[in-house]
C-alpha cells in the first residue's frame, strides 16, 4: 500500500485553454545559461537528481523534495520501491563509484561542476511514504562533491507527503489529489530563494501557462506537450532564467488537470524574477513499459542509461531546454 500511494499520490497537471505554441517554430527566447535550475517531487526528486548531475554543466542547482541519491535503484524495480523508499542499503559506494564512472566516461558532466551548486533537500516531517532516510542519504551522496554550506536539509514543516504552499489545495494534513497542500508554507519560494540567492517578492502571476510541443516524446514515455509559464518580460525578449519543475506520479495532463502548474508556487516567483518555468509531462502506459501512473524514470524502464545523458527522459528535457533558448545550451 505504501508502495502504491508513492506511485499514485502526486502533483497533477493538465492541458491549458491557451494557444498552442509549437517550440521548434516558437521564437527562441533570451535565457541566461547561468541561471538554469531543477526541481521535483517524489518521482520528479529522483528525476531533478539525475538531470542535475548528468548535466552539471548546464544545471547550476537543484531542489529535492521527498527523493533520495542520485541513481539510487541502479536500474532494479526492486530497490526503488524497497530501500529508496521505505530506508535500507542503497550501497552508497556503488553509487558513487557508477558518478564518477560515468563522469569519466564522458556520460555524465564533469563533478566538478557540483562543487558549489545549491542543492534544497526538503522532506516533510509528516511524510509517511518515503522515508526521511533518503533525504539524508541524498545529502550524503552530494556531500561528496558539493559543498557543505551549499546543501540545506528542511525537515521540520508538519507537513505530509506532497508540495507544501502558502494556501493553495488541501489541508496540511491531508494526502488527497491534488497533493498541494495548504500549509502556511512556500515550498516553491523557499527552493527557488536557496537556488538564486535573494529575489524580488511574489506578486500575481500575470503571464501565461502555455503548451509547448516535444519532439520524439513517444520515445521518452513522454507526453508530446510540456507546459510553460512564461513571464510577461520573457515574452518580450528580457534575458530570462530557467527553472524545470518535475511532478510526481500521477500528476500528468491524463490525470489530474493543472493544478502543480498553476498551484504549486513557482510561477508568482518566477513572474517578478524574470524565470521562465518548464513543466514536462511523463506519459502513463499499461503496457511496456509497465508506467500506469506516469512516474518519472527513476529505476530505469526506458534502458539502463536512464540516469545518464543518453537517458531518453534527460534526453528530452534538454533537447527541449535546447529549443526554447534556440540554441545549444
Amino acid at each position: 500500500m505504501k508502495h502504491t500511494i508513492l506511485l499514485g499520490a502526486l502533483l497533477a497537471l493538465a492541458a491549458c485553454n491557451t494557444e498552442q505554441v509549437e517550440v521548434s517554430s516558437a521564437p527562441a527566447f533570451n535565457i541566461d545559461a547561468q541561471r538554469i535550475t531543477v526541481s521535483g517531487v517524489s518521482s520528479g526528486a529522483y528525476m531533478a537528481g539525475q538531470l542535475h548531475v548528468a548535466h552539471s554543466a548546464l544545471f547550476s542547482g537543484a531542489a529535492l523534495l521527498a527523493g533520495g541519491p542520485y541513481r539510487c535503484a541502479a536500474g532494479n524495480i526492486q530497490k526503488a520501491l524497497g530501500a529508496c523508499i521505505s530506508g535500507g542499503d542503497i550501497d552508497e559506494p556503488g553509487l558513487l563509484e557508477y558518478a564518477r564512472t560515468a563522469a569519466d566516461a564522458g556520460q555524465i558532466d564533469s563533478l566538478e561542476n557540483l562543487a558549489h551548486d545549491p542543492v534544497w533537500l526538503f522532506h516533510a516531517a509528516n511524510d509517511a511514504v518515503v522515508s526521511a532516510e533518503m533525504t539524508r542519504a541524498a545529502a550524503s551522496f552530494y556531500s561528496h562533491f558539493t559543498a557543505a554550506d551549499s546543501i540545506v536539509v528542511v525537515s521540520d514543516v508538519a507537513a505530509v507527503h506532497g508540495m507544501p504552499t502558502l494556501e493553495t489545495g488541501v489541508a496540511c494534513d491531508t494526502m488527497a489529489a491534488p497533493f498541494l497542500n495548504a500549509c502556511g508554507y512556500d515550498a516553491a519560494g523557499e527552493l527557488l530563494r536557496a537556488l538564486y540567492g535573494e529575489l524580488q517578492g511574489r506578486v500575481a502571476a500575470s503571464g501565461q501557462l502555455v503548451p509547448v510541443t516535444l519532439a520524439d516524446a513517444a520515445s521518452a514515455s513522454m507526453l508530446e506537450e510540456a507546459l510553460l509559464y512564461v513571464p510577461t518580460a520573457c515574452s518580450t525578449g528580457a534575458s530570462c532564467g530557467l527553472h524545470v519543475a518535475l511532478h510526481g506520479c500521477n500528476q500528468s495532463v491524463e490525470k489530474v488537470g493543472d493544478a502543480f502548474a498553476r498551484g504549486a508556487g513557482y510561477n508568482e516567483w518566477a513572474e517578478s524574477n524574470n524565470l521562465l518555468v518548464l513543466y514536462p509531462q511523463v506519459a502513463s502506459s499499461k503496457l511496456m513499459p509497465m508506467n500506469p501512473l506516469g512516474c518519472w524514470d527513476w529505476w530505469g524502464y526506458t534502458s539502463e542509461d536512464y540516469a545518464n545523458q543518453n537517458g531518453a527522459q534527460v534526453r528530452a528535457i534538454k533537447s527541449l531546454l535546447d529549443k526554447l533558448a534556440g540554441r545549444t545550451l
